[in-house]
């Protein structure tokens, strides 16, 4: 059977990570071990990776593990790009010596809580490259990032883009992934789930680049006393929620981390919740960035395996 895809994006780059190590490791069950991932989370993985590529790449169940011949052509084909990659890792260790500069980078509020944020590792790998190199981050919201980009004096910015956002910029990439869920006070998500999950009359905080996905999430329009509240600042939304007064979506990273925030639970999780892909997003073309910048901006898009809050 053919392979019939044009191009591979960031999540399939990752995937195939993912296949390698489960074929290198003899089976699903075994990779568990070695990648720190559930059984569940890896076969959805692969089999994300196979309606990709359009084929299927093994034979698994109480046979046990064996790959399909189109899977051991993939197998090849990952290995091959897993050696250019560390080619090209090595290639850009060699300019260390001549690196300098300084990189100016914005990242959206509120991430600091997420799994695997591949933020950290790539400024420490960044720094590793040179003596002579500086990061700055800026953390806001998007409005200041975004002013700031247009301005020149940001390099990039690590954002959510809205879809209508995509072709504003010249240059945008995937990086990781979070999820967020319908919160309440404790005692206001029981009520609403012994009401057979009803929101009639409820305040919820609706807005942002992510508004018409909530609406969607909750059929807005079938209740008539529902009240929308128009704003979606993470924080705001966090204490509101508190008060017991409004229902927030809210990143389920940060409230499962923020022990302040434990009376916090999430209502109907099974079906009101969605993910936001986060970009770096460049004002003009990559080759327009300094040696620096475009050193970084390296740093942050190589493979990481397991970087994304949608593999947990």
């Amino acid at each position: 059977m053919a392979i019939h895809i044009e191009k591979l994006d960031k999540r399939d780059l990752r995937r195939l990570e993912i296949f390698c190590e489960i074929v290198e490791q003899g089976g699903i069950s075994n990779a568990t071990v070695s990648t720190g991932l559930s059984q569940p989370v890896l076969s959805n993985q692969l089999i994300e990776l196979e309606k990709s590529l359009g084929v299927t790449l093994c034979k698994r169940g109480r046979s046990g593990f064996d790959l399909t011949s189109e899977g051991h052509t993939v197998y090849g084909y990952a290995n091959e790009l897993s050696s250019l990659l560390s080619d090209f890792a090595f290639k850009l260790k060699g300019v260390q010596s001549k690196l300098t500069g300084q990189v100016r980078v914005g990242i959206l509020d509120n991430t600091i809580t997420l799994p695997r944020n591949p933020v950290p590792v790539a400024i420490e790998n960044f720094y590793k490259l040179s003596d002579s190199v500086e990061l700055t981050l800026e953390v806001g919201d998007y409005t200041l990032l975004n002013e700031k980009l247009a301005k020149g004096q940001l390099d990039m910015m690590i954002v959510v883009l809205a879809e209508h956002q995509l072709d504003a910029f010249s240059h945008t990439e995937f990086l990781f992934t979070e999820k967020s869920y319908l919160f309440a006070r404790e005692d206001v998500a029981k009520a609403i789930e012994n009401s057979n999950y009803s929101l009639e009359g409820r305040r919820i905080n609706i807005g942002g680049y992510a508004s018409e996905v909530m609406r969607k999430l909750l059929n807005v329009e079938q209740y008539q006393q529902l009240k929308l509240i128009d704003g979606w600042n993470v924080e705001s939304g966090a204490l509101l929620a508190m008060a017991g007064t409004h229902l927030s979506f809210l990143p389920g990273h940060l409230i499962e981390s923020n022990r302040s925030q434990q009376a916090l639970v999430a209502v109907n999780p099974e079906q009101w919740w969605f993910t936001s892909d986060f970009s770096v997003v460049l004002k003009g073309a990559k080759t327009a960035l300094s040696p620096a910048a475009n050193a970084f901006y390296e740093c942050l898009t190589s493979l990481e395996l397991f970087s994304s809050e949608h593999m947990t």
